[in-house]
């Protein structure tokens, strides 16, 4: 091949390239009836704001990245604690839940890209003061600021009224009307529990071949491998790799099923103080890391007092993953499954 025909090669490959990066910032074209209320891209954009002033909330979506990869971190704002009845001689009031930053879910994921562009159902024009009053667009104390390269965007919006399905959207700075799908506004609005990552993991558990095991300095291998009969995997020691271990293949099922029932902010320390690890996995396929887990003890809570005549204080348990920013507390009875753990591994409980 000639210079000339090289560089034509070139040339058409790079106009290629232009062409699948184009269409990988740009979302489907508009369909039928929809109308752009951004027309932005995903490189334009930098972060959405949602402001509740009826909730006193507010919550933010951004792109973050670690060494998993690029995610959507959710920064909530500080929630005032859940009102209860206590006897007059219970303690102050719980703090209220502080401002953390979190790692969003897939829903959050999903709700960042809806803004790239940001598009509508409806467009319903320039709308005078009654029309506004009666969409419930002139007293509304809920806001979604956008912000791109090129600056930054407000909306107010308002709940469908009585009758209505779909929350209605006006540009603060044209005061155009638009009507936008529902989940956006209750996406939102559910922040604090919806758009939370918590999955302790993005990958599952028959993608790992080996797993290891460490509780102090016990410690622990097991081979994982697809069962043949379609239930789930085997797990057998890498002592004995031809003998399934039914209990070992129980537990790693519901360690890896661990559910957080809060997840705290990055660097943000739980209320005992520094959890100590108990007991810690790590993932691998084909000699790269998938993951890992760590499960940890939290000491007496501040201010808890424990006598030779008084019950042994609840324990609480965190945990952290290669899909957590700070320690997430766990559920259910964690107690035991740790202690089985640290047998397996060959620990002492």
């Amino acid at each position: 091949m000639t210079g000339k025909g090289v560089a034509l090669q070139g040339a058409l490959a790079v106009v290629g390239l232009a062409a699948a990066y184009l269409t990988w910032q740009r979302q489907p074209e508009l369909q039928a009836g929809e109308v752009f209320v951004l027309d932005i891209t995903k490189n334009d954009l930098q972060k959405i704001r949602f402001d509740d002033e009826d909730a006193k909330t507010w919550a933010e979506l951004q792109l973050d990245s670690d060494d998993n990869g690029s995610f959507v971190a959710l920064r909530l704002s500080e929630r005032e604690a859940p009102e209860a009845k206590k006897p007059a001689s219970a303690p102050t009031p719980s703090k209220p839940t502080p401002e953390r930053v979190v790692r969003g879910s897939d829903a959050a994921q999903t709700l960042y890209q809806r803004f790239a562009p940001l598009r509508a159902t409806r467009a319903l024009g320039v709308l005078d003061a009654t029309k506004l009053k009666d969409l419930g667009l002139a007293a509304t104390k809920k806001h979604i600021t956008v912000v791109t390269r090129s600056g930054r965007r407000v909306f107010a919006i308002a709940p469908a009224p009585l009758g209505g399905t779909d929350p209605y959207l006006r540009d603060q700075t044209d005061g155009r009307v638009f009507v936008i799908p529902r989940s956006i506004l209750s996406d939102f609005q559910a922040a604090a529990t919806s758009l939370v990552e918590h999955h302790l993991h993005g990958f599952r558990l028959e993608d790992a071949d080996r797993v290891s095991m460490a509780a102090g300095s016990a410690k622990q291998e097991y081979r994982v491998a697809r069962a043949g009969d379609g239930r789930g995997v085997e797990i057998a020691s890498t002592h004995a790799p031809d003998k399934p271990d039914p209990a070992a293949r129980a537990w790693h099922e519901r360690a890896f099923g661990l559910w957080p029932s809060e997840s705290l902010g990055k660097g943000e320390m739980p209320i005992e103080g520094e959890p100590q690890t108990r007991l810690r996995l790590d993932y691998f396929a084909r000699g790269r890391s998938l993951g890992w887990l760590t499960v940890a003890e939290a000491s007496v809570s501040p201010g808890q007092s424990v006598s030779s005549t008084s019950p042994a204080p609840k324990k609480t348990f965190y945990a952290r993953s290669e899909s957590t920013l700070g320690w997430v507390k766990l559920s259910g009875d964690t107690d035991s499954l740790l202690t089985e753990g640290v047998k397996l591994v060959g620990g002492k409980p």
